[in-house]
């Protein structure tokens, strides 16, 4: 790991800017202040010096602290580092940022590299960034380390030549070896010539290769330059990843002996790194995080298929044959039964019905499509692919009111649905940014919602959403100094004058209500998706009501991102004087010409130009009170 803790810009220094004075006798043992909600404390006056010492007691002690590393991607093109962030406490305990009510569904979300890890962080997950770390407190934000994570370019990975030849092998036999790699236990490596027969003999043509020398790193890397090849499905692609098409089918063809090919490879690759990792003493992380992307996405599949399914041999009159038996489709059943009620679907009492008898076997009551099957397989691997395969789940068992998602394997970030009395958004929509700031709005496996309807949709109907990109405002340097910028100390000093530090309270009696959201308008783009020509995006709007009196409309234009903060601890904390920010309450918002280019609205409300945007300072901060109702949010947000 290449930990990046450069020394970022200088702040303003720290002086005592009302004059030397004499430093206070404050123990330097000091414990944390006894009010918080009092500054200077006791015993202390704005003309105090602190050491050191006192001022970690009296101002970091408990205050949140932002980090940033870098860690080369292996087998990339370019050679680039990816950087990751997390919150840490003065103490050192790391924050564990997310938060989801789902565990089971948000379990399949993500892919932990390292299962002994005790909590997840940002570079352990298999999806990059980490859906772990995804979601943010409050519906419609996301964590701080998600949120550098998807400033990140994907790497380019190479696809080296393979180092071996594949045999011919036909698909009876593919069956065959995983039925016996199924019912087998790895067990700790020692030199096995039946092992090395099967890879060698009917797998791998290797000329070259010496039976009786064969080790386990050299099958691992023969095994990964095979699997690298572009001839094998990139499941590292979400839009390839419902797999379920390959072995759900009666009939196969080239494309399912495929599947089970590398799925066969893969499986082999993945028992000799477990045997590698015991006999190592180590973990199986570390392994998985240097293979090539496509290879680790590849042994991913892998181990969910057998977590998930089972081989049972059917006998006919004539032969024998395979079926694949769901190990854990009546839980996973449960769990699209548990999102449908925590999302209020319109639907629950006959969704229930038919997931009921289909439950206790007596027929088959949903026609399962493609994504639903691979959610209830327990095949899905991490990331979007879950929200949106537990989704098709729900549309699937009321086939009256059957929505297609304009092509559900593509699984559009901005995008959203009406479904009969609410409306429903990918959550890292913009209208599902701003709506999960809604009272009764949930984010429930990555979809906000339910939401209010629009009068200006069918009552079952799919949008894309037409959005601009926000001008990136974090840079490199930005993350490489995130520490030195961001100490609750400001600079570095060997004295800390209490003047230097305010304590910044809210301020709970400007509390207002005088906002109401009045309606959700979407309206037709006509031009055609910029993803896909054969459908037309759409522009959404909130319209609010002020004061009971005017009604007001703010276009959401661009794809601006809600960061959840973190919670300190034994706060509130003081802030250092260089930390300048500008401080106005939610009713005053409107009015705030000076900010009207940097929120991407304009005066009228319909979006400031890109240009503006990007000749803005962006070091200015802007705080908003909006306490009370949950619509001064939603006002916030949309603003």
């Amino acid at each position: 790991m290449d930990d990046v803790h450069p020394q970022g810009p200088k702040l303003s220094p720290s002086s005592n800017r009302e004059g030397t004075a004499p430093e206070a006798s404050v123990d330097s043992a000091t414990a944390p202040i006894e009010d918080p909600e009092i500054w200077p404390p006791r015993g202390l006056t704005n003309q105090s010096v602190l050491t050191y010492d006192e001022a970690v007691s009296l101002v970091s002690h408990g205050a949140l602290l932002f980090r940033a590393f870098s860690l080369s991607a292996h087998h990339a093109i370019d050679h680039h580092a990816h950087f990751h962030a997390f919150l840490e406490l003065s103490n050192g305990h790391q924050i564990l940022e997310a938060t989801s009510p789902m565990t089971l569904i948000s379990d399949r979300n993500s892919f932990p590299l390292d299962e002994s890890l005790d909590r997840p962080t940002p570079c352990n997950t298999l999806e990059q960034p980490s859906m772990a770390l995804a979601f943010g407190k409050y519906p419609g934000t996301m964590t701080f380390s998600r949120y550098i994570g998807t400033l990140n370019r994907p790497a380019v990975s190479v696809e080296g030549l393979p180092k071996v030849m594949l045999r011919r092998i036909d698909l009876s036999q593919i069956l065959d070896r995983l039925r016996f790699l199924q019912d087998i236990k790895p067990v700790p490596f020692a030199p096995n010539r039946e092992e090395e027969d099967f890879l060698y003999g009917q797998l791998l043509l290797d000329p070259d290769s010496d039976l009786s020398n064969g080790t386990l790193d050299r099958d691992i890397d023969v095994l990964s330059s095979i699997l690298n090849s572009s001839v094998w499905i990139d499941l590292s692609d979400c839009r390839k990843q419902f797999v379920a098409k390959y072995h759900t089918e009666e009939v196969s063809d080239a494309s399912t002996e495929l599947f089970f090919h590398q799925l066969l490879l893969s499986t082999e690759l993945d028992r000799r790194i477990d045997l590698s990792a015991t006999c190592a003493n180590h973990s199986t992380g570390h392994m998985l995080s240097a293979l090539p992307r496509k290879v680790a996405w590849a042994v991913a599949m892998s181990r969910r298929f057998f977590q998930n399914l089972a081989f049972e041999e059917v006998q006919t009159a004539t032969s024998s044959r395979y079926s694949l038996v769901p190990q854990n489709k009546f839980s996973l059943m449960e769990m699209v039964l548990d999102l449908g009620y925590a999302l209020k679907w319109p639907t629950m009492e006959q969704m229930e019905a038919r997931m009921l008898v289909e439950s206790e076997g007596r027929a088959m009551q949903c026609r399962w499509t493609v994504p639903s099957a691979t959610f209830l397989s327990g095949t899905v691997l991490p990331g979007r692919t879950v929200s949106w395969s537990v989704l098709s789940c729900l549309f699937d068992c009321n086939p009256a009111h059957r929505l297609t998602l304009g092509g559900l394997e593509e699984m559009r970030t901005q995008s959203g649905f009406q479904y009969l009395s609410h409306t429903y958004w990918y959550w890292e929509s913009i209208v599902g940014k701003v709506l999960g700031a809604m009272q009764g709005s949930k984010n429930i496996a990555g979809w906000i919602g339910p939401c209010i309807l629009t009068p200006d949709l069918e009552s079952v109907e799919y949008v894309r959403i037409y959005r601009k990109k926000v001008p990136e405002r974090m840079r490199k340097r930005d993350l490489r100094s995130i520490a030195a910028r961001s100490d609750p100390l400001g600079t570095l000093s060997g004295s800390y004058p209490v003047n230097n530090f305010h304590l910044v309270l809210p301020n709970f009696s400007k509390v207002v209500d005088f906002v109401r959201v009045e309606k959700l308008a979407v309206a037709r783009v006509n031009i055609p998706s910029r993803d896909d020509p054969k459908y037309v995006e759409h522009k959404v709007a909130m319209q609010f009501a002020v004061e009971g009196r005017s009604s007001i409309s703010l276009r959401l234009r661009y794809d601006v991102s809600f960061i959840a903060a973190a919670a300190c601890w034994a706060g509130p904390h003081v802030l250092f004087y260089d930390y300048t920010y500008k401080q106005v309450c939610v009713d005053k918002l409107l009015h705030n010409d000076e900010w009207s280019g940097r929120s991407g609205q304009g005066k009228s409300g319909e979006g400031a130009s890109t240009d503006d945007l990007e000749g803005e300072d962006n070091d200015k901060v802007l705080v908003i009170e909006a306490y009370g109702a949950a619509e001064n949010a939603v006002l916030a947000r949309a603003w």
